[in-house]
């Protein structure tokens, strides 16, 4: 790892910017794509390889969660002193063959390795455009453009529903399909191999971009080099308020949003008798399009507060989010039929998708430019271990302990969603003042590139 020459470059100009913020939402779209498709595929994949729904939280949850978290830590001080650019192609590359490697997988074990890989490569994306966004956007445009990058969550995750269930319903009426040397391969096993393609595509469009200059510190001339972790955590150690606050309002958040996620589709396909497509259709279009007008509303929020004067404007989106979303995120997995569950989903979605991209901006807001990328990483590790791990396994965890193990998983996942939505809107809530004090005090001492 070499550090970046101390000479900037120009900043971006708006075109730039955009171009960038485009690929970028192209690149966590098929993040969520390859992630995402295997909650379409949960019956199939346990029938064929014998597996338990605690082995198949595993294979969502853990497997991909363990490195995708922990190799965000080094990845995250790569991209403070590294070309953020290169660490983002070099990562879709990677991500994209361990997608097409869960296809090969014949085993839990083999599906568990290439699952690891999947999380692996996923790790250098959004730390590295956390920190370019926050170079290459006004302070006050930060919400809003973070608010768009994170409607890769809604775009991709409602694509993987619909296209992979479509995928999975197609190979499985061809009868499988023939590859060369694999052979015969299992409808869900095909659809990881069509998934995994077009992420050299999206590699060739990030090579186009151009890296922003790094925001200084008034005073700071280091910032091509990064902090360390000792500086590192002497900075959260200082201001823990502000940090615990976003750290554990996210992660309450994404408990309920990976076990929606991951689990929603098994509860229309086996309480109501959906096939894939069906399930995958009727929520991948809600979570597309209740999702991702979501995600736009909470970052034009958090941009109207913040042109208010409010320092505090993005937590307090959360905050507000967190309360509106309680009721109907319990609500949705109780109804008697299908169509109630998705009439409940549908604001639940809405309301839910908006905190994302405050929370992500608010990371950046509160860090030193020199700790963007370390800051974004640690903030993933805490969101995705949450999340991925708590929220896949709480769910078949807490239908077998408190339900009787009967796998309709309705009331599980209500007791998910009263539980994490409370505790994020408590925790943003706490942390309000110190974060807002926090914010105008980076505001006051950073020298951001003109645009």
């Amino acid at each position: 790892m070499h550090p970046l020459p101390a000479k900037a470059s120009r900043p971006l100009s708006g075109r730039e910017a955009n171009y960038a913020l485009a690929v970028f939402l192209i690149a966590y779209v098929l993040s969520f794509i390859d992630r995402q498709t295997l909650s379409l595929m949960v019956d199939p994949i346990r029938q064929d390889l014998g597996l338990s729904d605690i082995q198949i939280g595993l294979l969502q949850g853990f497997a991909f969660a363990c490195l995708y978290a922990t190799m965000g830590v080094p990845f995250g001080m790569w991209v403070d002193r590294g070309s953020r650019r290169r660490i983002i192609i070099g990562g879709v590359l990677f991500w994209s063959l361990a997608t097409a490697m869960c296809g090969a997988s014949g085993s839990f074990a083999q599906l568990f390795a290439a699952r690891v890989g999947v999380g692996v490569g996923e790790a250098t994306l959004s730390p590295a455009a956390h920190s370019f966004l926050a170079d290459a956007f006004p302070r006050h445009r930060l919400a809003r453009a973070m608010a768009i990058y994170t409607l890769g969550i809604t775009l991709g995750g409602g694509m993987a529903l619909i296209i992979g269930g479509s995928v999975v319903q197609l190979i499985a009426r061809s009868g499988g399909l023939h590859l060369p040397v694999l052979g015969t391969l299992h409808a869900w096993q095909g659809a990881f191999l069509v998934v995994s393609v077009p992420g050299v595509l999206v590699a060739l469009l990030a090579w186009f971009t151009r890296e922003p200059p790094r925001t200084r510190m008034a005073g700071d001339e280091r910032q091509n080099t990064g902090a360390s972790l000792g500086e590192v955590a002497g900075w959260l150690r200082r201001h823990r308020a502000a940090f615990l606050s976003i750290h554990v309002s996210s992660a309450s958040f994404a408990i309920y949003g990976y076990g929606m996620v991951g689990w929603y589709p098994t509860l229309l396909i086996r309480n109501f008798g959906l096939n894939a497509a069906q399930a995958g259709a009727g929520l991948g279009i809600l979570y597309l399009v209740t999702g991702s007008l979501g995600s736009l509303a909470g970052g034009t929020m958090a941009e109207r507060f913040a042109l208010k004067g409010r320092s505090d404007a993005n937590l307090r989106v959360v905050m507000l989010l967190a309360a509106a979303v309680l009721v109907p995120a319990t609500l949705a997995p109780l109804m008697p039929t299908a169509w109630g569950v998705l009439a409940i989903f549908a604001p639940a979605c809405f309301l839910f998708s908006g905190y994302f991209g405050c929370s992500i901006a608010a990371i950046q807001l509160a860090s030193p430019p020199a700790m963007r990328g370390t800051n974004a990483a640690l903030f993933l590790v805490s969101n995705s271990m949450m999340g991925l791990t708590v929220g896949m396994l709480a769910v078949p965890l807490i239908d077998r302990l408190a339900f009787g193990g009967t796998g309709h998983l309705g009331p599980a996942l209500a007791v998910i969603a009263a539980v994490s939505c409370g505790a994020a809107g408590l925790a943003a809530r706490w942390g309000l003042a110190p974060y807002g004090e926090l914010v105008a005090q980076q505001e006051a001492a950073t020298q951001t590139p003109v645009h």
